[in-house]
């Protein structure tokens, strides 16, 4: 693709799926005081109205403004307002800071988009014959998604769970918080009756030194704290999860100490 110069002031933001962090864009306006912008943004085309549309680059976009540069290094791609959003979530989801609740939040949002783009790949959407006959040769969003973004399916399936089970008002509630950054802890929050999340997330903001949904709602529903395992439990729980070679390595190192196996050893003497 081509990069083209174009006029800073005819780049139209609109409404975007993530609000630029002002400290992030001044980091940015910094590096492009001293070396120039070195990564491209992208926009497209509004028409004959010669503005253009942001795609993806939002922080560079307002880091060239705060920069003073009038001019930004962009590629023009030819796209529907619905490949525009794709190509912005796709952005956002490739980005390493995002919190485990950020990326369940943008893959919920490719999933409908793409399957508003293809609604024949939408389960028990409406299909005509031809269109029936063809389906197979369009990937479902798990497939897409996979391939487009080199996610296992297991993570994009998890991700979508996490966001559908939890409740809007929660989710916004959480976003910023500990819990927000746990994906193992917003699987056990996904499990919970709504009234109950909201409870959770209450919780959270009061006393963010809990760090364990599970013991969050031991203490909601005002159960006993459980009593640690004995020294039984805890061999136990070992020889559970040992495999047949670890448990014949148990039992080789405990029977010397075994009293049966002390007598067999005096009477073979």
């Amino acid at each position: 693709m081509n990069v083209e110069l174009i006029p800073v002031a005819d780049i139209e933001v609109g409404e975007r799926l993530r609000a630029v962090d002002p400290d992030w864009a001044a980091l940015i306006a910094a590096s492009m005081q001293e070396n120039g912008q070195r990564a491209p943004i992208e926009v497209r085309k509004l028409g004959r109205t010669g503005k253009y549309a942001l795609i993806s680059g939002g922080h560079r976009l307002a880091a060239m403004k705060l920069a003073g540069i009038d001019h930004a290094a962009a590629i023009i791609v030819k796209a529907s307002d619905l490949e525009a959003k794709l190509l912005e979530i796709d952005e956002n989801l490739c980005r390493r800071e995002l919190s485990p609740l950020d990326k369940a939040t943008f893959m919920a949002e490719r999933k409908a988009v793409y399957e508003e783009l293809h609604p024949e790949t939408k389960h028990g959407g409406d299909r005509t014959y031809q269109v029936d006959k063809l389906v197979h040769l369009i990937p479902s969003f798990t497939e897409a998604t996979a391939e487009k973004l080199g996610m296992d399916a297991r993570s994009i399936r998890r991700s979508v769970t996490r966001f559908t089970h939890i409740m809007p008002d929660v989710r916004e509630k959480i976003t910023g918080t500990w819990l927000a950054d746990s994906g193992a802890q917003l699987d056990e929050l996904a499990k919970q009756e709504p009234d109950m999340q909201r409870r959770i997330a209450d919780f959270v903001i009061q006393w963010p030194g809990a760090r364990k949904v599970s013991e969050i709602v031991r203490q909601l529903a005002g159960r006993p704290k459980p009593t640690p395992p004995g020294v039984i439990e805890k061999v136990a729980g070992i020889w559970r999860k040992a495999s047949p070679a670890e448990r014949k390595q148990i039992i080789e190192f405990f029977a010397p100490h075994l009293p049966g196996y002390q007598a067999e050893e005096r009477a073979a003497a």
